[in-house]
């Protein structure tokens, strides 16, 4: 077993925790978010703030697919296990 189903679903549970974190952060970011100009300081202060919440965004993108990748891997092995005892 590469990883227990408590220790995965705990995984997933902070990693949809972090989403919808993540999304509530963008939607009130853009409900504050002046009309942008890219000649103001504080207009690239916004777009710097978005453009983290976007790299944030990929980082639960790229968990999200690793934590799919140990779960197709506990699966693998147990129908290895499976065959074995066959």
């Amino acid at each position: 077993m590469i990883i227990d189903r408590e220790t995965f679903t705990d995984i997933a549970k902070h990693l949809e925790t972090a989403s919808e974190g993540l999304l509530t952060a963008a939607t009130g970011v853009a409900t504050l978010c002046p009309d942008m100009d890219p000649g103001e300081p504080a207009s690239l202060r916004w777009l710097a703030l978005i453009e983290s919440l976007v790299s944030v965004n990929g980082e639960i993108t790229s968990l999200e697919s690793v934590l799919r990748a140990v779960l197709e891997a506990n699966r693998e092995e147990v129908v290895a296990a499976a065959r074995a005892r066959s």
